[in-house]
């Protein structure tokens, strides 16, 4: 009876919980349109439209973003006093953090160093950090020890600090304690990134006789063949050190004549076992190209347990160029049992027994490695002509937690700030709500993300909880209508373009690169440009990749074109798509007339090599995920043969 009169409670308790979600939604949703008339407002700088309209928002969760924008854009018109009443209001929010940076950055530029000091709290960017010394010594006020100590590692990098680290770095000269031996530390940071202007300058601090050692170490940058060939220092850690960075700036160019140089002086040298390992193995790196003979005789001079893993890696693809499997076999048994365990050399044992025609053991190893969901298990099904094995597992609603989560200031921010498109914020909002959450209450917060159709912060999420088994949230079949559409229109697979968004964004509809790519598929805008000038789609500001539909259009345009380029090779393109068309046109030209998977592990920019392996995997999964029926028999992975004109010529 106490059982039934509680599970009753408890269902009440759900049913009032629910009807409370569901009035609160009902009043956030006209407050969320308010908001986006609000920010229009602001964007066209209606500034009254938008003063009447944020007064109706006081309530609304994310009221203050707009109340943010606001202030930022009037340091010089607002009190202090205003700006600190925000901060202190609104300090469980991350935009708290991001006005107070902008803040002290409006005061250091202009020398307004009592407010500085009073409102600066630690920070990580070198500018602020530089403002807050300066604002101390402009101040009068003696550094401590602490501060010293900050001073000198800004000072202590291989690169140029920014303009406003300058007094910092006169008050460090003038209290005498940038030492000599420090200018030597620096000048080495300075020349191990070939930033000789750097090291230039700071010589002129230096004796004479270092500063002849400067100009020598300038001399091996720019000449390194004839600097080594005049080379007569006298045997010293300084000399030895010149000496390595001239033998590696020459291997860059001319292996052979680096190593030639190395037999010479290594006798004259005390060279240590580090030094040696380090540039033997890095004179390998550099002869990637060269025969494996001569990489072999070079690496015999070290240690094999002292061989890193790229060196290792070269090896076999050296072995893999010339299709020595015998060369492969012999590798991978000087290997340690642990590292011969793994899915990589495994596959490629399984492989070199294949070639060898030893069957029967090759059948037993692909079929071991074919069970897991990877590159090389999915590699291993395929020879064995058998399904692949997804190893999917769904994730439990936790209706509990989620509630809870739900509640939370943060999560309510981050949802509503999506919502209204104002996605970068929403992550910051997201990020910081998640920081302390346990496992199963990040899986819950990624499945109320994937419900949310938020599907870039499922994934990401997911992955921080280390949960990976559950395809339809990892993988989900976002902007499906889109990527749909343009697949059927281009003539492409619909999954191998859910594959390519998927890695490179992950579905962050304003992802944007190091390098300037934009949108869901990472797009160029010159790589637009060239599209648009074809399909005349439409004249466009880059901001407008932002927009998916659009994004996913030029996208899926772009990949046609590289099929037409590249006669239809899905392997070709995936690699183009990530490094340019030019270098797979170079690699095309070194690796032909391999097969497909020995071609794509012949890739010698690992960057590359890894995306094309995600891509043609995740190609798999999504033909898994599109797939109508659970029999629905899948196609094979996306490994076009490479074959060129050269390769019928060697026939």
């Amino acid at each position: 009876m106490q059982k039934s009169l509680f599970c009753h409670y408890c269902v009440l308790i759900l049913f009032l919980f629910n009807s409370y979600l569901v009035q609160a939604e009902e009043a956030l949703s006209s407050q969320r349109e308010l908001f986006k008339q609000a920010h229009q407002a602001w964007l066209t700088q209606q500034l009254d439209t938008f003063q009447q309209l944020s007064s109706k928002l006081s309530n609304y969760p994310i009221a203050h973003y707009l109340r943010y924008l606001y202030l930022k854009s009037r340091f010089d018109q607002e009190s202090a006093v205003t700006i600190q009443t925000f901060l202190q209001q609104y300090q469980d929010s991350p935009i708290t953090q991001q006005l107070r940076t902008e803040w002290l950055s409006f005061l250091g530029k202009k020398g307004r160093w009592k407010i500085f000091l009073a409102n600066y709290q630690p920070q990580s960017n070198i500018v602020l950090q530089c403002y807050y010394l300066q604002a101390k010594i402009k101040s009068k006020q003696l550094l401590t020890q602490k501060n010293l100590a900050q001073a000198l590692q800004i000072w202590l990098v291989g690169y140029s600090q920014p303009m406003v680290c300058d007094p910092v770095f006169t008050y460090l000269y003038e209290q005498k304690w940038l030492t000599e031996e420090l200018h030597w530390q620096r000048i080495r940071l300075a020349m191990q990134r070939d930033n000789s202007s750097l090291a230039k300058h700071l010589a002129k601090h230096l004796p004479k006789p270092d500063q002849d050692l400067v100009k020598l170490w300038q001399k091996m940058k720019k000449q390194p063949a004839k600097t080594l060939e005049t080379f007569k220092q006298s045997d010293a850690p300084l000399s030895r050190e010149i000496l390595l960075y001239g033998l590696k700036r020459l291997a860059r160019k001319n292996v052979e004549a680096a190593y030639d140089y190395w037999i010479i002086y290594q006798p004259q040298y005390a060279f240590t076992t580090q030094d040696r390992t380090e540039f033997i193995t890095y004179l390998a790196l550099q002869g990637v190209d060269q025969p494996l003979t001569k990489t072999t005789k070079w690496l015999a001079l070290i240690d094999k347990t002292e061989w890193p893993e790229e060196i290792i890696r070269i090896q076999l693809q050296q072995a893999l160029r010339v299709q020595n499997w015998p060369a492969v076999l012999k590798l991978i048994r000087n290997l340690s049992k642990i590292d011969q365990n793994t899915l990589f050399w495994q596959y490629w044992q399984a492989r070199a027994l294949e070639q060898t025609r030893q069957l029967a053991v090759a059948e037993q190893l692909f079929e071991r490695i074919s069970q897991q969901r990877e590159y090389y298990s999915f590699m291993a099904a395929g020879r064995l002509g058998k399904s692949y094995q997804f190893q999917s597992q769904p994730l439990s609603k936790n209706q509990v937690i989620q509630q809870h989560l739900l509640t939370q200031p943060g999560f309510i921010r981050a949802r509503e700030l999506y919502l209204v498109g104002l996605l970068d914020y929403a992550r910051g909002e997201w990020q910081a709500a998640s920081a302390q959450l346990s496992q199963e209450e990040l899986i819950q917060a990624a499945l109320l993300a994937y419900q949310w159709q938020w599907y870039h912060q499922a994934i990401t999420t997911l992955n921080k909880a280390n949960v990976t088994d559950d395809l339809k949230v990892r993988f989900p079949l976002a902007y499906y209508q889109s990527i749909l559409r343009y697949a059927v229109a281009f003539e492409l697979k619909p999954a191998w373009v859910y594959a390519i968004t998927w890695q490179e964004s992950a579905f962050q509809e304003d992802a944007r690169s190091k390098t300037g790519a934009l949108g869901l598929m990472q797009l160029l805008p010159a790589t637009v440009a060239k599209i648009n000038t074809k399909y005349q789609i439409s004249p466009l500001k880059p901001e407008a990749l932002f927009i998916p539909d659009l994004n996913i259009q030029l996208g899926t345009a772009y990949l046609h074109e590289l099929l037409n380029q590249f006669g239809n090779n899905h392997l070709l393109v995936t690699a183009a798509y990530q490094a340019g068309p030019r270098r797979v046109k170079q690699w095309l030209t070194q690796y032909s007339c391999v097969p497909a998977d020995v071609w794509v592990e012949l890739i010698p920019v690992k960057e590359t090599r890894e995306y094309l392996q995600q891509v043609m995997s995740h190609t798999i999964i999504f033909e898994k995920q599109l797939a109508i029926s659970a029999l629905e028999l899948l196609e094979p992975m996306l490994l076009d043969e490479i074959y060129t004109d050269q390769c019928i010529n060697q026939e």
